[in-house]
């Protein structure tokens, strides 16, 4: 078996350290090691802009129907929810998982946003893989 450094100091931060760390787990486990570590739920990650008049949410939705995804926005919370299927090769009945880090299955997520939203006037669009969710902001404010 090769040798495993663990090199700390200089720039080195705690991203760095996590990623050393699962370099020495691939090389040990010889690269089957799964990094995908099932539960209940998982959240897609999410951008959220502001423009002059309205907030952005941009939610990764890359392999999910977005016709199966719920959103509403209540008590200036942004909810969506729905459910990626897990994603397997045309010819799954032989295919061996090596590595698997794509989250799939249901997901929650809340979005806190700011008091100046007008809630009833949210509006969605699907583009390329990515869920974006207008909240103008109120005119009165």
């Amino acid at each position: 078996m090769d040798m495993i450094s663990l090199q700390l100091g200089g720039k080195s931060d705690l991203s760095d350290l996590a990623f050393q760390v699962n370099q020495i787990m691939d090389q040990f486990m010889q690269k089957s090691f799964f990094r995908f570590r099932p539960c209940g739920r998982w959240q897609p990650a999410i951008n959220l802009y502001e423009t002059e008049t309205m907030f952005v949410v941009c939610i990764d939705m890359a392999g999910i129907d977005p016709k199966q995804v719920e959103i509403h926005a209540k008590n200036n919370i942004l909810y969506i929810a729905g459910e990626r299927a897990t994603p397997v090769p045309a010819e799954a009945s032989c295919a061996k998982i090596l590595v698997m880090e794509i989250d799939h299955g249901p997901f929650y997520r809340e979005v806190s946003l700011p008091e100046d939203v007008d809630v009833s006037k949210v509006e969605a669009r699907y583009h390329l893989g990515f869920l974006w969710v207008e909240l103008p902001k109120n005119k009165t404010k």
